[in-house]
């Protein structure tokens, strides 16, 4: 799934299909032949050691992000740079390439064995004489070995040579520009330098969990811990499986399928809904939602052990929800023996959401906060004593690990298929059925689908029990997240229940509406 991921579909790439030079021997010595430049930044930076090993897990993941497009090509080292030989599909090799971590930017181009540079001039000119015609133009030259001229001559010379074909120079603000790469006895001919994500090549880094939800932040959170290479498995706790896990598996898999090449991770799906149960119960628990975060937490370091993650990933960002002050953060975190990343602390919402954009990760749909299952007005500052008390109720949350489900990257969109569940789509739906209103008693008040019944989400089962569970029940509230937990219930029950929003069950009445005035 490709959803608002960047693939490169807007560039031309200078391959053999576009420029007229590709395959003739200009000189009668040197073949232009198609190939492509792929360039990285902090590799480069790294000891010889260091910088080898990541060389070579940088090649492996663009090979496999080829094969997953279905591109054959060859993968080839040189100094500084790889390249990307024998391809059919320049888009092919342009999606697959914006996807990759490590690459900072790479360029189609055509590559020639020369002896003088009366050679590269000669090319330059075959291969860039037409996209010059008219245009003000210059020329970039580069250089690296050992030659008996400099990079200055090239650009003087190649200049001068396409001069006649162009309406001018200018090396300012030129229509178009002429790049010649010049290394020992290669000559580089391009014109545009695509970017790619840049970091680190995944798998080059220690291995991580991710805390991820069906929400916008944490796989954007995820995504940044990735391009710094670091594989990272995924942890979910699902409060209304398998509504909820649907959305979350929807998400999950345009961050896996379009950035986890040469990694096929797992996924932890873990049953939440018994930590729910107990959590809405506000005798017990005055700070469930900052309790609930430390539970997350807990299991994320209880599965550390066996498989060796150095830290947990989560997506917080400084004072955005109750949960995420200074103070809750420190109090959920109290007691963690793993580093905690966080690499969205200081974003704005915004920046999140433009990159949960270009990731392809932004949600079809967002259940919202987390903690508004627990509490309506949580506390911002809780101490992380009282949390310790609350957390140490729940005892050792192995157990909640041990009947985690597991599923390998590869195997998302499988299960996704196993686990589709139903919501409310149709008016009709809601014909016979009881309604109930999972909202707060002023909202229900202000506005209700006529006929609902105002239920808190702790009391749904003993009224499904009063109502009986041959009936359908029709379950909405603010965001969808306390209905899909509440319809799971009634389910489990023996009943058929369906889930909504208020937005969208609001917009189901005023058709009807609008249909009867009609009538």
């Amino acid at each position: 799934m490709d959803r608002a991921v960047n693939t490169g579909d807007t560039f031309t790439p200078w391959d053999a299909s576009s420029l007229g030079g590709a395959g003739l021997t200009p000189t009668g010595h040197g073949r232009l032949e198609p190939v492509v430049i792929v360039r990285y930044s902090e590799i480069g930076l790294k000891g010889t050691r260091a910088r080898n090993s990541m060389e070579k897990k940088l090649m492996e993941n663009i090979t496999y992000s080829l094969l997953k497009e279905g591109e054959p090509a060859t993968v080839r080292r040189g100094y500084g740079r790889v390249y990307v030989e024998g391809y059919v599909d320049a888009r092919a090799v342009a999606k697959a390439l914006r996807r990759v971590f490590g690459v900072k930017s790479f360029s189609f181009a055509l590559r020639m064995r020369f002896q003088s540079l009366d050679e590269i001039v000669s090319a330059a000119t075959l291969v860039f004489s037409e996209a010059v015609k008219d245009k003000y133009f210059a020329v970039r030259s580069r250089r690296m070995g050992n030659h008996p001229f400099t990079s200055m001559d090239v650009s003087v010379q190649v200049g001068a040579a396409l001069l006649p074909f162009a309406r001018g120079v200018d090396l300012e603000r030129p229509q178009v520009e002429v790049k010649v790469e010049v290394r020992d006895n290669l000559a580089f001919f391009y014109g545009q330098e695509i970017e790619g994500p840049g970091g680190l090549p995944l798998g080059s880094q220690g291995r991580l969990v991710a805390l991820v939800s069906g929400g916008i932040d944490s796989p954007v959170a995820a995504w940044m811990m990735m391009k710094r290479g670091s594989p990272v498995d995924i942890l979910f706790c699902s409060l209304a499986h398998p509504v909820d896990t649907t959305a979350f598996l929807n998400v999950v898999s345009r961050l896996v399928d379009n950035w986890s090449f040469g990694y096929d991770g797992t996924i932890f799906i873990v049953d939440g809904s018994k930590l729910v149960e107990a959590l809405t119960d506000h005798t017990r628990f005055r700070n469930s939602h900052v309790t609930f975060k430390r539970l997350l937490y807990r299991m994320a370091e209880r599965l550390s052990p066996e498989n060796g993650y150095a830290g947990i990933v989560t997506g917080e960002s400084l004072g955005q929800v109750s949960s995420q002050t200074a103070e809750n953060l420190l109090a959920a975190e109290h007691g963690i023996g793993l580093p905690v990343f966080r690499p969205l602390i200081g974003m704005d919402k915004e920046q999140i959401v433009a990159l949960a954009r270009y990731i392809g990760t932004f949600p079809d749909y967002n259940p919202g906060e987390f903690c508004s299952i627990f509490s309506d007005r949580p506390s911002t500052a809780v101490d992380a004593e009282a949390v310790d008390r609350e957390e140490a109720t729940f005892g050792d949350v192995s157990h909640l690990l041990e009947g985690a489900t597991r599923i390998r990257f590869s195997q998302v969109h499988e299960f996704t298929e196993r686990n589709s569940v139903e919501s409310v789509r149709r008016k009709e739906s809601m014909v016979g059925s009881v309604i109930i209103d999972l909202r707060r008693k002023e909202e229900y008040e202000r506005w209700h689908v006529p006929g609902a019944l105002n239920v808190d989400v702790r009391d749904v089962e003993d009224f499904v029990r009063k109502n009986g569970t041959n009936k359908t029940y029709v379950v909405y509230c603010s965001t969808g997240l306390q209905s899909a937990y509440a319809a799971l219930k009634i389910k489990n029950m023996g009943a058929r229940a369906l889930y909504s929003d208020q937005r969208s069950i609001r917009k189901l009445v005023e058709e009807e509406r609008v249909e009867s005035n009609v009538r």
